[in-house]
């Protein structure tokens, strides 16, 4: 799928020079853009359950921290903050790669659906576990839809299914990394907040 995405992007590009501005070329360009972030998508989703990656001694905190700050910006872009709680020296055996898509993805996911003006992030050890979550302020999520968050091109408003790049595959794609480290994902909603928890082993 990833040829013929590029071969339309090169050719609408050659039209775009030729021709200049066109309202259907500019069309099929922004629709060739999407398609090329749904195979993205799906070739991440499809590594994760599949592809045995390599493991190696990681820092996680270091990878949460590090994703905490390049999410602070879009963050406060969107009029929120985002407030981390990371505590230091939580090393695992992981793939960093995947493991900085994991947080990428939470995070992500909590800014966009936030009704409220924080988002919360955390990272702890417990015991032999690695436990990561974000919060967000939103409204409570039946029992019978958070059972189904996890599966692919799932989204609860499907009014805004097209909006952006966003397919209801990143929190397939981050159930399918946690799995892949022997860990799980869940979430809970109470008191008005939606929080994400994903728990991985500490193997050393």
């Amino acid at each position: 799928m990833k040829t013929p995405v590029a071969v339309i992007s090169a050719n609408a590009e050659m039209l775009s020079r030729e021709i200049g501005g066109n309202e259907w070329l500019s069309n099929i360009q922004y629709e060739n853009e999407r398609m090329g972030g749904l195979v993205k998508q799906l070739l991440d989703l499809s590594r994760a359950e599949n592809t045995e990656v390599p493991m190696e001694q990681v820092d996680f905190s270091r990878i949460v921290t590090g994703e905490a700050l390049a999410f602070e910006s879009l963050a406060f872009d969107q009029g929120k903050a985002l407030q981390s709680d990371i505590e230091e020296g939580v090393l695992l055996t992981g793939n960093p790669s995947q493991l900085t898509q994991l947080v990428s993805i939470l995070l992500d996911n909590a800014i966009r659906h936030s009704t409220g003006s924080e988002i919360g992030l955390s990272l702890k050890a417990q015991g032999h576990t690695a436990v990561l979550s974000v919060i967000n302020e939103g409204d409570a999520i039946p029992d019978e839809k958070q059972k189904q968050l996890f599966d692919r091109f799932y989204r609860i408003d499907e009014a805004r299914s097209n909006e952006g790049q966003h397919y209801g595959l990143g929190l397939s794609i981050a159930k399918a990394v946690v799995e892949k480290h022997s860990g799980s994902i869940h979430v809970s909603c109470q008191d008005g907040k939606v929080r994400f928890t994903a728990a991985i082993p500490i193997k050393k």
